[in-house]
């Protein structure tokens, strides 16, 4: 086994049995049980790297980042971001403790941008095409070249951040959205009146926006909110209870954008849906995909936290 040098200089090339020492010295061989689930990041841009681990979800750390030739890089600096992750440990999708660092190698130089999305244009979660949206409601922007890890796409309302989950389907051409409150001049109280001309903006990290305007009506009375799921990662055809305000016995559950089958009747707080199964779910692979509640004729609402589902 090779050892590490006292001195590397650039344009040194590096052997696999110096990578294998780098490696080992990192600590980048290890892997433990827990609660938080380690977003793969192989392939990312450092930049989206960061983004992902660091939110605040979930409650990583950054480890070591080191070069392919073993020199330290400073990933918050802008002309890092778009280096390249090359490995990471621990492996992506582990199960590790709460604060557990995350360490990477990445490549020498950076590499191009990636294209910017763009926006096609904006429906409701049910897929109708319309520009009219109401505050604490959901929508979708239809559009190219969104990030597939839905922390890594940066969605605002006149400035205000809003909640983005990945349409698993298509995670790179679609983006579910949750309309916050407190956009300034959006209606507050039903009869409020609509407030049109709002920028909704979409951008990468470390990339440039892309804008449209969407009209926010008042909030709908009625409007479901999902609180919790009694299982946030749960395997295919299983039943997962969703607890929260507003459900109507007519309610259904989207999960991927798929209508669940629900068992026995919803009450105002708790539905009992089946996770439907799909044929693209690695088995016993926890895949990131929505979950939403919609009533007909008032709405729909996703949850705004991280759920999964493993493939059987």
């Amino acid at each position: 086994m090779a050892a590490l040098p006292t001195k590397i200089r650039p344009g040194d090339l590096i052997s696999s049995d110096l990578m294998n020492v780098i490696l080992e010295r990192l600590a980048l061989s290890g892997g433990g049980g827990g609660t938080q689930v380690v977003p793969t990041v192989f392939g990312a841009f450092l930049g989206d790297a960061r983004a992902a681990i660091l939110e605040p979800s979930r409650r990583l750390t950054l480890g070591f980042i080191f070069d392919v030739t073993g020199a330290a890089i400073d990933p918050s600096a802008g002309a890092n971001f778009n280096r390249i992750v090359l490995n990471q440990n621990p492996a992506g999708e582990t199960l590790v403790a709460p604060d557990t660092p995350v360490n990477l190698v990445v490549s020498q130089t950076a590499v191009a941008t990636s294209p910017p999305p763009t926006i096609t244009r904006t429906e409701t979660i049910t897929g109708t095409a319309t520009t009219s949206f109401p505050v604490n409601g959901s929508l979708v922007i239809v559009g190219t070249n969104f990030n597939a890890t839905a922390s890594q796409n940066i969605v605002t309302f006149d400035n205000v951040a809003a909640t983005v989950t990945s349409d698993a389907a298509d995670p790179t051409r679609r983006l579910i959205v949750g309309i916050p409150a407190g956009i300034p001049g959006a209606p507050v109280n039903s009869g409020d009146p609509a407030r049109p001309g709002v920028v909704l903006s979409v951008r990468k990290t470390g990339g440039e926006p892309v804008t449209t305007t969407v009209t926010l009506t008042a909030p709908v009375a009625g409007m479901p909110t999902i609180g919790s799921v009694d299982n946030a990662s749960p395997f295919e055809g299983t039943n997962i209870t969703i607890t929260g305000t507003n459900f109507t016995p007519a309610a259904q559950v989207l999960i991927r954008g798929q209508i669940a089958t629900i068992v026995g009747t919803p009450t105002s707080t708790t539905i009992v849906a089946t996770v439907p199964n799909f044929v693209d779910i690695t088995p016993g692979t926890p895949v990131p995909v929505s979950l939403a509640v919609n009533i007909p004729t008032v709405g729909a609402t996703t949850f705004n936290g991280t759920f999964r589902v493993r493939g059987i």
